[in-house]
């Protein structure tokens, strides 16, 4: 069970703006939506091949308060850390708390 006081991290939810670039793509930008206090706990590490890149891939679970705007379509991000928004979970469907599966890529 988290408990208040494990909400120390400061996060700021972003949101992909998307623009078209006239070309038929698409330039992606990451519009703040606001500060959200949050548990970070690392889960796992792993390294990935990336067009000929090695990448650490690390895991961790996000716990916050429940909200019903979080989707697979937002990231975190803390200082120059960003979290990718893998899974997002109510942990026991009462509509308290808020887990959301993220993954941090590091080059």
């Amino acid at each position: 069970m988290t408990t208040i006081g494990e909400f120390r991290h400061r996060l700021t939810l972003r949101a992909a703006d998307e623009i078209e670039d006239g070309a038929g793509g698409v330039t992606r930008t990451w519009e703040p939506l606001g500060d959200i206090w949050a548990a970070i706990e690392p889960l796992s590490f792993d390294d990935a091949v990336v067009s000929d890149k090695r990448l650490g891939r690390l895991t961790h679970r996000v716990t916050l308060r429940y909200r019903t705007d979080i989707t697979l379509t937002h990231r975190f991000v803390l200082g120059a850390r960003v979290f990718c928004i893998r899974a997002v979970r109510d942990p026991d469907e009462r509509a308290r708390l808020l887990e959301c599966l993220v993954e941090e890529e590091r080059a």
